[in-house]
């Protein structure tokens, strides 16, 4: 007869263990869903005007992040929760929106320290958060601005356009790329009548 005695004590420790895990998911849950909501913050009060509030909320976010991939080394990959991945997508948005308009700067995934796909999504993301501001540079008259952060614009958008591999790779890519096509071509319109009505004013004062 088989002896299956011992098979309490392997229960017991596959039992342990499952617990570990199902905590460290739920601290993974709870730090992702606060990195959205920072990310997301950190967007608004930029477009407030108020960069410092801004770059708060980027450092708290990004300080959660951190204990995200801390808790990787203690065996709980952050792909198996796609909110982590969302986490990391929307922190890259906010975090290369920021940099892009306030150092004019592009950042690397390096300088970001994120996986390939939050990047490649929050870039694809960032073409939406450039139209908004466009649009609030429209809006104060500074059309010449405008045109430059277009020109970021569709050149940002033409870059990921050629990545095709990514379209049956990364969830949503596909999708967000056709977002951003459309965007851009709303941009080029939003541009055209802007000059258009400001020429027609010139005009008329002369």
């Amino acid at each position: 007869m088989v002896n299956v005695s011992n098979f309490q004590k392997i229960a017991t420790q596959i039992e342990n263990e499952l617990i570990r895990l199902d905590n460290l998911r739920e601290e993974l849950l709870t730090l992702s869903r606060e990195i959205i909501r920072l990310s997301g913050q950190s967007i608004e009060s930029f477009h407030r005007n108020k960069s410092n509030q801004s770059m708060e909320k980027l450092n708290q976010a990004e300080s959660k992040l951190k204990k995200i991939k801390d808790y990787i080394d203690k065996g709980f990959h952050y792909t198996q929760l796609n909110i982590t991945n969302v986490a990391m997508q929307e922190y890259a948005e906010a975090k290369l929106f920021y940099e892009l308009i306030t150092n004019q700067k592009l950042l690397s995934i390096e300088e970001l320290d994120v996986p390939e796909q939050a990047y490649l999504l929050g870039i694809a993301d960032l073409i939406g958060e450039i139209r908004r501001y466009i649009l609030e540079k429209l809006v104060g008259g500074d059309i010449e601005e405008a045109k430059k952060l277009y020109e970021v614009m569709k050149e940002i958008y033409g870059t990921i356009l050629q990545i095709e591999y990514g379209k049956n790779l990364i969830s949503d890519f596909r999708r967000k790329k056709d977002t951003a096509r459309v965007l851009v071509e709303r941009t080029l319109s939003d541009l055209f009548v802007a000059t258009q009505s400001r020429n027609f004013q010139q005009n008329l004062n002369e």
